[in-house]
């Protein structure tokens, strides 16, 4: 019982931060809430910001769930099927050499657990690509505008020139605004695809230049540099807390690896410690000075600004 009530704080330690709601757009809705922004006018603000972040719950998982295709890339449902299996059968047998629980409870609880921190990996992987890909697509753009192109063309040539998923969302943005669409929608539309902060003000940036015009060429100029300067500090933060992080992690790694080694070297030393009464107290205390010993460090590496 003591390994179910373990994992289900381990999915505790998951869930919390990605239920934590982000304080990324509250300028967005702070911003609506002084301007009462209720459509998009001539005579009132250039764009009506709730639209680009206000979702309902269901559209917000509907959202989600066709992210989450895309990143999977071709064939995401055969993907899926296939994760969830490798997950079911590496659940078997974790059961079956470590804990010897009811099967019914141990399955249900780590295919969760993978999923989850497969979904958080993508999630990662994506936001890093954004951020390595959107600076070029922000240089391109100054260059098309300063070269006298109109926005709309502007974003054609990126999208004609530029490889990769960022390349691709401008060449779909730019085919709509030629079809006629609002240009309202076509950039809610990538803002579902990337709801990111600097593609937000780019969106803004975008959008407003449209309805009132403006110095367009300074302004992304100005929101290139931010993205270089933040990047470069998360790097900076980074490198200072490499050494921290490696070695939690090692010293997160030695326990379970020695247990996973003692049970093919010591089979006998194994069902002691892991099944005998007596052993599992000697058990209970690495598992918990581990877990107090890595939430120490997980804080002081989030209380790093």
């Amino acid at each position: 019982m003591i390994y179910l009530v373990m994992l289900v704080i381990g999915i505790g330690l998951l869930i919390i931060p990605w239920l934590k709601k982000r304080k990324r757009y509250d300028y967005l809705e702070e911003f609506n809430q002084t301007e009462f922004v209720e459509s998009v006018v001539a005579n009132q603000q250039a764009v009506d910001l709730r639209s680009l972040a206000d979702r309902s719950l269901w559209e917000e998982l509907l959202l989600r769930w066709s992210n989450f295709k895309k990143q999977l890339g071709t064939r995401p449902i055969l993907k899926l099927v296939a994760l969830l299996c490798g997950l079911i059968f590496a659940s078997i047998y974790f059961n079956r050499q470590f804990l010897r629980e009811s099967q019914w409870l141990i399955t249900p609880v780590i295919v969760l657990v993978g999923m989850l921190v497969f979904y958080r990996w993508l999630q990662g992987r994506e936001r890093k690509m954004f951020e390595t890909e959107f600076p070029d697509a922000l240089n391109m753009m100054t260059s098309a505008v300063s070269a006298g192109e109109s926005i709309m063309h502007a974003i054609l040539y990126v999208g004609n020139t530029l490889e990769g998923d960022i390349g691709r969302e401008f060449r779909i943005m730019g085919k709509r605004l030629q079809l006629g669409e609002s240009p309202d929608d076509v950039f809610r539309k990538s803002c579902r695809r990337y709801p990111y902060p600097s593609f937000y003000f780019f969106v803004i940036t975008l959008r407003a230049n449209m309805q009132r015009g403006g110095q367009l060429k300074e302004i992304m100029m100005r929101l290139n540099r931010m993205m270089f300067n933040a990047r470069s500090i998360e790097k900076k933060k980074m490198a200072l807390t490499s050494e921290a992080r490696t070695s939690a992690k090692i010293v997160a790694a030695i326990p379970f690896f020695f247990l996973f080694i003692l049970q093919y070297l010591s089979p006998e030393n194994f069902e002691f410690v892991m099944f005998d009464p007596d052993g599992k107290v000697i058990l209970y205390y690495v598992l918990i000075s581990e877990a107090i010993g890595i939430a120490i460090v997980w804080g002081l590496m989030k209380s790093v600004r």
